[in-house]
This record gives C-alpha cells, structure tokens and sequence, in this order.
C-alpha cells in the first residue's frame, strides 16, 4: 500500500491553537503516511508533488474549507490527468462546511486520522462518496464559487473577530433583521453587479445580478441547502444567476433550509456543465470562503471527479 498523505494547515481556524496537532497526527499515522505542514502556497505545490511522488492512496487535508481549496487545486494540478487519490477532510476549519456537508466522519482531525489510518492498513474497504470539483479559469479547484451576496456575506463576517458558525449566525440574523426594517447593512450585502452569463451556450436571461452562485455539494452552511441539484447529475454542477430581494429571501428562508426551489422568475435555477461570465465591470468571487481578487471574466467548468472518505 502507497500509504496516507497528510496536508496541514496551520493557519486554518481550529489548528492554530493546537500545538501538538502534528505530532499527534504523525502518532495516528503509525508509519502508514506521512505529515507535511505548507507555510506557503508554494510549499504547498511542493507537497501535492510529494503526494504523486509516493503514490499516496489517500489525501488527509487538516483545515478549512478554504484550506481544502488550496490544497485540491495543487493536487489536479500536481496529477494533471492522473486519478486522484481518495480524499479524506479533516475538520480543522472554524465552519467545515465541506466537510458537513459530505457526510465526512464527525471528530478530531487525530482520532479520525487513527480511525481511517487503522481501516486502511487492515486493507478494509471505506465507505466513500463522490463529488466533482468545480473548475474555475483553468487552475483553481473548489467546491463552491460564488459573487454578489455570498461574497458580501464573507466580507462582513470576516471584518468581525468570531468565527464559526455561532459568529455567522449573529451577521445572519442581522441582516434579517436589516432586511425586515430596509437597514444599510441588508442594502450592503444585497448589492449586486452587472454582467453577462452564458451557461452552456444559453445566454442566462439576466444583465442585473446580486446572485451567482454555482457548487457541486448541497449544503452552504447553517443549515441551508441553496443548490439542491448539486448531487442531482454526474458531470454536472448546480448554478443560480439573477437577482433576489431581501424580503424575497426572508420569506423563502424555510424554502432555503428544506432544499426547496425558490421559485423566482428573477432567478435562473439550472443545472450546468461550463459558465461563462462577462462582468461590466472587475467583480470579486469565492471559492469555498476564500475571497479572490476582482476579475473581468470568470469560467467554470465541471471539473474531475473526486472520491471522498466518509468512514
């Protein structure tokens, strides 16, 4: 057997409090991988070559959702057309929505790094699931990509001190309430751009936007289930594209949390292969909580299907 590579990141939400993480995932490990700790993107790049390198079989990633961006995006990109090994989320982010949202086993980074590490020796089969990654201008990998209010969401929440989902409950239930009394702070997250956005050779009927929005898994975290197509097609993604209204969203918040269809005619609802997008004008996006820099242009692409451990 090749063996488990494990990529940390120290940085990501609940690791930076941990001291001994590392040595204590090398102990869970028990000679059956190895434990490699980037500081840089470009160390980063270094470890995804070690993991071809060995022929590792599977992929720990101890972060966030952001951490497990970066570090799938070196991988696709370390393997090229090469099958990706399984891969295993640990949850050290402060959301884990990823994570969630897969059905990933619940539990520390070290005692579910013990538990797979245990199964795998014992050359037992683990119980998987599969996802696509989402290709995003032909070098980045990610989950979820999004502008508009996703974006203006994040920005807020990370101009505060929490994190977690306790923190992002408050700025939620803020902004309802801005919403339900039209405050600055729901006119700030609603603001929007405009565009063009062509989704498989249709060109979406909408130039005004405050939504686009596109993923490969249900959940977006706390609880709502925005894309609910997400699973619904191999070699396909789940984009909305349009524009939403704050009372249009607190009164559907049920319809969010069910995976129900919000039923707007404001609001393309589709199921998708290849985006393009023509901003007016350069427009920030995100890929799994990370906020990019503004960009003229944005693509995305079903990217490669990736096998996930769950147990």
């Amino acid at each position: 057997m090749a063996g488990i590579g494990v990529i940390v990141n120290p940085h990501a939400g609940r690791n930076r409090t941990k001291r001994q993480l590392v040595p204590e995932l090398v102990e869970a490990l028990n000679g059956r991988g190895f434990v490699v700790v980037p500081e840089t993107l470009e160390e980063l790049e270094i470890a995804a070559q070690r993991c071809l390198q060995h022929r590792v079989d599977i992929l720990a990633i101890c972060g966030g959702d952001g951490s497990f961006f970066r570090a799938l995006s070196a991988l696709v990109r370390a393997y090229g057309s090469q099958p990706l090994p399984f891969f295993l989320p640990l949850r050290g982010g402060s959301m884990n929505t990823i994570a969630r949202s897969v059905g990933a086993r619940t539990g520390t980074p070290i005692k579910v790094l013990g538990h797979i590490a245990d199964i795998y020796s014992r050359g037992k089969p683990l119980r998987t699931t599969e996802r696509h990654l989402l290709q995003v201008e032909n070098h980045h990998y990610g989950f979820m990509v999004g502008c508009g209010v996703i974006v203006n969401f994040l920005q807020m929440y990370y101009s505060g001190n929490g994190r977690g989902p306790l923190a992002a409950g408050i700025w939620l239930a803020r902004a309802i309430f801005s919403g339900c009394v039209r405050g600055e702070l729901s006119r700030r997250i609603l603001q929007g751009f405009r565009a063009d956005v062509v989704c498989d050779g249709e060109r979406v009927p909408h130039r005004n936007f405050n939504v686009l929005y596109a993923s490969t898994i249900a959940d977006i975290g706390l609880g709502f289930v925005p894309t609910y197509l997400a699973t619904r097609k191999r070699g396909y993604f789940h984009l909305l594209a349009g524009h939403v209204g704050a009372a249009q969203v607190i009164l559907r918040l049920h319809r969010l949390r069910e995976g129900c269809p919000l039923n707007l005619p404001t609001l393309y609802d589709n199921l998708a292969r290849e985006v393009q997008v023509e901003f007016e004008r350069p427009t920030h996006y995100t890929i799994d909580g990370d906020v990019l820099e503004a960009v003229a242009e944005l693509q995305l692409r079903t990217g490669p299907l990736l096998t996930i451990v769950q147990e």
